[in-house]
């Protein structure tokens, strides 16, 4: 089992990305009901304290935006909004970039230019990820710009 603390995107948002990507390329796509902006991976055991303190925080307004790669492999879409406090709250280090994961086994297709509907992510999930099923492990609330 493995613990990591994220934002999940609402369905709309989901349903944007998914009609941009040409699901007939030959690369292992991720789920829809799988995509989130990871904050801070955990590994085994997370910091509970350090997950709570994140009830509260101000939520920036994000969108997706674009497409990008790492190890040349790694597909993901990229992240428009300042979630760098958020993050360095939950626990991530220096190496960390704000993406969702859309592929694996990418090699280079081409993707198309993306700029999905603003969203502000209400709250922060901590999940446990094992055999590839996702489970909240406990959720806390953020601030909106409606609740500031």
């Amino acid at each position: 089992m493995k613990l990591f603390t994220a934002l999940f995107p609402p369905r709309h948002v989901v349903d944007e990305l998914a009609a941009v990507l040409d699901r007939s390329a030959n690369i292992e796509w991720t789920k829809p009901d799988k995509w989130h902006v990871t904050l801070c991976f955990h590994g085994d055991t997370a910091d509970e304290g350090r997950f709570k303190a994140l009830e509260g925080l101000p939520a920036p307004e994000l969108r997706l935006k674009n497409f990008g790669h790492f190890r040349g492999t790694v597909l993901w879409a990229g992240i428009d909004g300042d979630l760098n406090g958020l993050a360095r709250a939950a626990g991530a280090d220096d190496n960390w970039k704000a993406h969702l994961t859309v592929a694996y086994g990418y090699r280079g297709q081409p993707m198309p230019a993306f700029e999905s509907s603003p969203w502000t992510p209400a709250e922060a999930v901590l999940v446990s990820s094992a055999d590839g099923v996702y489970t909240p492990v406990a959720r806390v609330g953020l601030r909106t710009s409606a609740r500031r």
